[in-house]
């Protein structure tokens, strides 16, 4: 008698910079837990992908849990899927470093398990028309894709009863359409839902195929899925539930459905689950979007023509967020860089390894998008990610010999203008010349660090539900994260703040007078200026290692329009870790204008509250001096942020005293566990209240960004630019 075949895919995955404790929670929690039931079902059978990252972590603190997929491999209970191996947004990343992750999991997999998987787990699913051509000719057969994307081409879920062949110039890959509605039954549902649905299925097609295929978190690891997974039984009571019905049912992995009488020839859009295209439109399209979803829920045609409805593209996340494309473009660069020294140094492939390695760990695809998870508002993630980079970088700039000062202008984010990077031995730094020539991006290549990695506060389309959200769950809930509205802590509505341009270095202000330190951190405030998202001219020395901006801009007083030009000059020395910076202010009126000038630099050490990261205002350590205060200092020369963890100090020393005001940043983002409040960094204002002639206003600053030890902020007063 023909069986009802369901397959089934788990999918397990924590980001590259994770915490150890969150790894060991998940494992503890979900991975393990799931195996240690699993184990005595014998008629369960199914696919297992684990990224790169995970396998690395579970081999080094859980290696039982390695022998034990070991064990089931061998019985045939368990097959292992491929992918890239610190997963990347395949679409995001050149053709190159497909190929190289791809291979470098399997290498993996071959030496540990002895597998030679044929399957793929795509990375959130994200799949362009392009796609099998680059996976056949790595020998992947067949990839599990949500139903969604076969909606979206035009098919209806009737027709989705196998797997389907698609192709790329003659380059034939297999996909498997996962039902979204399995993905929602499993585990939230109960089980006779489950078993219900399963068995309606199978009535219409006795010997049909459904595909499951989702994350492994889901069954530990999300908000109450362990207490209703294991305390509660659910999960045994599913196994059981199957066994129960093996006379109709039969369950069966991956490659056993792809390996069916194919349904048909696809053709699919480029898509992902569409939750993630709803993520990725731009705010007020999330809005409308939403909007429009629960109008036509109101209407007996939401099933009939719903299908028709789409969200955005992944990679609007590039357009969406600065701070996601900074990360994406440094990476480019990066890989551009290394293949191009590999080709030309074909036998030195062995000294590029560790490099690359670094490379394929900043592709890790988490911290380059937003939804329901924290990703790109985690800032250990973000850092991660520049981490992994820097890291690289610096190792290619040492294969490549590299020496003294160098600076280029690139369209480095492709956004139409040239940026100018300046290299030496300590420091790469982007300028962006046409948005009021901030530092966009410092690197710390000495430290593999990049202490401008902060976050733009922005309005997100789920923050219409902060005030009502629950800071509870109910008890006997359990639900999906993307069914539940909670909240880790009451008031965060009065965080929802909106920055109207990117919280980077050196970005120049010309406050109006009733400006104070309170009205400043609100976002509404008065500025004079036209210098912080205008242009720049630039040019470079490179025989004194130096870059210097000018504009020619404006005050905007209502009394009458004055011309003022700044200048800003930043000067880097090889093998030094300081940047002398000079500014010179200069307004072109018979009048002496009175102004308050202030120079906003905004850094990150990631942790706000901690009694190793602090502060320190002219050499002493105020009584509050964690990162994440708001605090005022009147008349003070240098300011310094210290990390004892990381043996690292940033400091800036003025020649001039000036006020300081110092802010925390703090967003409001999304989190499997409900909303939540995130230290993104500090704001640091020097404020000069000062008169501007025809000759020019001076002030220097030395940038001190190294280790502790060589920090004395006495010694760097005699080292500015104009002394």
């Amino acid at each position: 008698m023909a069986k009802f075949r369901l397959a089934v895919g788990l999918h397990n995955h924590q980001p590259v910079g994770n915490f150890d404790h969150v790894f060991e929670y998940a494992h503890r929690q979900a991975y393990a837990a799931f195996l240690n039931i699993v184990k005595d079902y014998d008629s369960f059978r199914f696919s297992l992908h684990q990224s790169g990252i995970l396998w690395d972590w579970q081999q080094h603190h859980h290696d039982e849990y390695l022998e034990q997929v070991r064990d089931m491999a061998a019985a045939g209970r368990l097959e292992l899927l491929t992918g890239g191996f610190y997963e990347p947004i395949m679409t995001s990343i050149p053709e190159r470093d497909i190929r190289g992750q791809i291979d470098m999991l399997n290498v993996y997999l071959g030496k540990h398990f002895k597998a030679q998987p044929e399957g793929l787990w795509l990375a959130e699913r994200i799949w362009e028309p392009h796609l099998p051509k680059v996976l056949a000719r790595m020998g992947v057969k067949y990839v599990p894709l949500d139903d969604t994307h076969f909606i979206y081409a035009g098919l209806e879920s009737r027709q989705l009863t196998g797997p389907f062949i698609t192709e790329h110039e003659g380059h034939a890959l297999t996909l498997l359409p996962i039902q979204k509605r399995l993905r929602y039954l499993i585990p939230f549902g109960t089980v006779e839902a489950v078993i219900n649905e399963l068995k309606s299925q199978a009535d219409h097609r006795p010997d049909g195929l459904a595909i499951y295929a989702d994350d492994g978190e889901k069954f530990g690891v999300w908000p109450r899925t362990h207490e209703h997974c294991y305390r509660d039984g659910w999960l045994r009571d599913f196994f059981e539930a199957i066994e129960k019905n093996s006379d109709w049912l039969e369950v069966i992995p991956l490659s056993e459905a792809a390996a069916e009488e194919p349904a048909g020839r696809v053709y699919l859009p480029s898509a992902s689950y569409a939750e993630m295209l709803h993520w990725a439109l731009p705010t007020p399209a999330y809005i409308e979007y939403e909007r429009l979803e629960g109008w036509l829920k109101d209407y007996d045609q939401m099933k009939r023509f719903g299908r028709f409805m789409r969200g955005g593209h992944w990679r609007g996340f590039l357009t969406k967020y600065e701070e996601s494309n900074l990360m994406h473009k440094k990476m480019l660069m990066l890989s551009e860089r290394l293949a191009r020294y590999e080709a030309e140094h074909p036998d030195e492939l062995e000294h590029t390894l560790a490099a690359r390695r670094g490379l394929y760990g900043g592709q890790c695809n988490c911290s380059y998008w937003h939804g329901v998870f924290g990703g790109l508002y985690l800032p250990h993630i973000r850092q991660a990610v520049h981490e992994c980079l820097i890291h690289a970088d610096h190792l290619l700039n040492q294969l490549e010999e590299r020496s003294g000062v160098e600076f280029s202008a690139v369209d480095f984010d492709f956004d139409g203008d040239d940026e100018v990077i300046g290299r030496s031995n300590a420091f790469t730094a982007v300028f962006k010349p046409r948005r009021g020539a901030m530092l966009y991006d410092l690197s710390l290549n000495r430290h593999d660090f990049s202490p401008t990695d902060t976050l733009t506060r922005r309005r997100e389309g789920y923050h219409g539900q902060v005030a009502g959200a629950l800071t509870e769950m109910p008890a006997d809930k359990t639900a999906s994260i993307h069914d539940i509205v909670l909240a880790k802590e009451k008031g965060l509505e009065k965080y929802l703040i909106e920055d109207w341009y990117l919280k980077r270095c050196f970005i120049d202000h010309f406050l109006t007078g009733d400006v104070d330190l309170a009205r400043f951190a609100s976002g509404k405030y008065g500025e004079e200026g036209d210098f912080i998202v205008e242009a720049f001219e630039y040019e470079t020395d490179p025989s004194t290692g130096s870059v210097t901006f000018t504009r020619d801009g404006h005050l905007w007083r209502p009394q009458k329009v004055v011309p003022v030009r700044v200048v800003k000059e930043f000067r880097f020395t090889e093998g030094s870790d300081e940047i002398t910076v000079c500014y010179r202010i200069s307004a072109d009126s018979d009048d002496s204008v009175q102004v308050n000038f202030a120079i906003e630099n905004n850094l990150n050490l990631q942790d706000g509250h901690s009694d190793t990261k602090y502060l320190e205002i002219d050499e002493n350590r105020p009584r509050d001096s964690f990162l994440d205060t708001m605090g005022e200092f009147s008349s003070k020369s240098s300011l310094v942020l210290k990390d004892e963890d990381r043996d690292l100090a940033i400091g800036l020393v003025s020649d001039r005293p000036s006020d300081i005001w110092q802010l925390p940043i703090f967003s409001v983002s999304l989190s499997e566990a409900g909303f939540e409040k995130t230290y993104q960094g500090s704001t640091f204002l020097h404020l000069f209240r000062t008169t501007l002639t025809r000759r020019p206003f001076e002030v220097n600053f030395t940038m001190y960004a190294g280790a502790l030890s060589g920090y004395t902020s006495k010694t760097l007063r005699t080292t500015s630019i104009g002394s």
